[in-house]
């Protein structure tokens, strides 16, 4: 059922009704987002999935921090986390208010358009592109302090974690800046039919991109990351298999040689399962765009509010795997918890 009310916050019903545009020109509407309920997705699930990725990304952080982990696998974990946050939170107060509360099924003005593109599009996908780096960012660091266990205590610090994420997070900018070029909105005069009134809306011009062309970019920015998180999660499992033994004799207690084991393992977890959401989720939108091309139909409205809400319900997973298998780290959480809890 369509809930009731749904009018552009700046246009009063009956003067919408009047209003026509010059040339028979259709501005850029929000109606692909209500014909097949994809607005809720937007307006309602989406943020509350989004609440709770925020508490469990902060939680992450706060029990990181509490707990003094300081090695660079906790500081690339961190960056992780803020990434995450980020990924749900910028759509959200936007989401809320025209999908959500005023149900806008008309068009925006042009100051608007502009918001929708950035805080709905570009930087979501910008920053959920850096989680996926900061993925295969970890699982190379973690392979690298499994191979060169000796040198751990040398580089593998939180301020060599902290530079490597920061590196890792300026490639991935640079590497989508042309991200923020692809589509741009052209001014359309709104006309009252009895012109007591004139709107300016918006028509949404995109960059015209060959088929080779795009599946070059989704290739480079999405399946060659995973192709990596591949790579360094089977490296890092054998190499942690074949260490073990070194471990044993190396390490203070058995316990100790286990509890780096089992962060091996969470590492491996975090990025197989961030893998596998990638590979489905990019060729579910390498599929839509062959018949989209980067317009904004029904279904490829259905299908990006679905893979929102699928990205922000992964997300909070990196911190039960911590807890789950990491024992040091759950005996922080919990403490962490009583604590917020006096």
């Amino acid at each position: 059922m369509r809930p009731p009310g749904r009018h552009h916050p700046n246009i009063s019903r009956p003067a919408r009704q009047r209003s026509h545009m010059p040339n028979g020109t259709v501005p850029f509407n929000f109606k692909n987002y209500f014909e097949n309920d994809a607005y809720i997705y937007y307006g309602y699930v989406g943020p509350i999935i989004t609440v709770f990725v925020i508490i469990m990304n902060v939680l992450l952080i706060a029990t990181i921090i509490k707990g003094k982990f300081r090695t660079s696998t906790h500081a690339v974990m961190v960056a992780i986390a803020i990434t995450d946050i980020l990924t749900g939170i910028i759509p959200v107060p936007f989401n809320i208010r025209f999908f959500g509360v005023d149900h806008v099924v008309n068009f925006l003005l042009i100051d608007w358009c502009y918001i929708f593109e950035i805080c709905q599009i570009i930087l979501p996908r910008v920053f959920h592109l850096i989680s996926l780096n900061l993925t295969v960012a970890l699982s190379i660091e973690r392979f690298f302090v499994v191979s060169f266990p000796l040198k751990v205590k040398q580089f593998c610090t939180m301020r060599n974690g902290t530079l490597f994420s920061i590196a890792v997070i300026v490639i991935s900018v640079c590497a989508q800046i042309d991200t923020f070029l692809d589509v741009s909105y052209e001014p359309v005069k709104i006309i009252s039919r009895d012109r007591k009134f004139t709107l300016t809306g918006c028509r949404r011009l995109i960059k015209t991109r060959s088929n080779e062309e795009f599946i070059a970019r989704m290739f480079i920015l999405r399946f060659i990351p995973c192709i990596l998180l591949i790579v360094f999660t089977i490296l890092l499992l054998r190499k942690s298999s074949d260490i073990q033994k070194w471990r044993k004799q190396s390490t203070v207690s058995s316990n100790a040689a286990a509890s780096l084991e089992r962060m091996d393992f969470a590492v491996s977890l975090i990025a197989s399962i961030a893998c596998v959401t990638e590979i489905v989720t990019a060729s579910l939108l390498l599929n839509e765009h062959f018949s989209s091309e980067y317009r904004i139909t029904t279904e490829n409205a259905l299908l990006s509010g679905i893979i929102y809400v699928v990205y922000m319900t992964v997300s909070p997973i990196n911190l039960a795997i911590l807890c789950f298998l990491s024992e040091r780290f759950r005996q922080s959480f919990i403490g962490l918890i009583l604590f917020c809890r006096r």
